[in-house]
């Protein structure tokens, strides 16, 4: 009996270290796991947003600067519209702040286009459909990322019956035209599309 005694004392602490010893390990695994998880989530860099808007995190201003008309036909306040509307989208849809100067991003550029065409021609030659075409120069400059500056030129056009005078469409026409406009001036600077 002394003999199983000594048996069951001595496997006891035995028993007890094993048990110890699977529980640090248990622990330690849960450790690791977690900062696994931790940094698995932090070195991973997700962006979204709502508005399709994708800005560095180190631009915070921008800057947009007069945009002369120099088309040979010169609509009176175009280019105050384009550059207002210009400012409203990124005031709207960034959280960029307005700058005079020293803008992280700078929109240059003019109006280099406005002309009236016939389109579709009807019987004995007269215009069916008239066109309104407008194209703006733009350059582009991201003085923190070099690489995405870009210099192009955008253009669209409004279709309108030869019946109806420019006068009675111009406002709508140009606010489209430049709606356009400004769309894909944001996929190809900001969204990145």
């Amino acid at each position: 009996m002394k003999y199983a005694m000594k048996r069951n004392k001595s496997s006891f602490p035995q028993k007890n270290y094993l048990c110890i010893t699977k529980l640090m390990k248990k622990i330690f695994l849960h450790i690791i796991s977690a900062l696994l998880i931790v940094l698995s989530v932090y070195s991973c860099k997700v962006s979204y947003s709502f508005t399709g808007i994708n800005v560095s995190k180190d631009v915070k201003t921008f800057q947009v600067d007069y945009f002369p008309n120099n088309a040979p036909l010169i609509e009176p306040g175009l280019n105050e519209d384009f550059r207002n509307m210009l400012i409203d989208r990124i005031d709207k849809q960034t959280g960029l702040t307005q700058v005079k100067s020293g803008g992280d991003v700078i929109f240059q550029g003019e109006i280099v286009d406005y002309k009236i065409q016939p389109t579709a021609l009807a019987a004995g030659q007269t215009a069916a459909q008239n066109r309104l075409t407008i194209a703006i120069k733009i350059d582009y400059t991201n003085n923190r990322t070099l690489g995405d500056n870009i210099s192009k030129r955008y253009s669209w056009y409004y279709d309108y019956p030869a019946s109806t005078s420019l006068n009675d469409i111009k406002a709508q026409a140009q606010e489209e035209i430049l709606k356009t406009i400004l769309d894909n001036l944001f996929n190809d600077t900001l969204a990145k599309w």
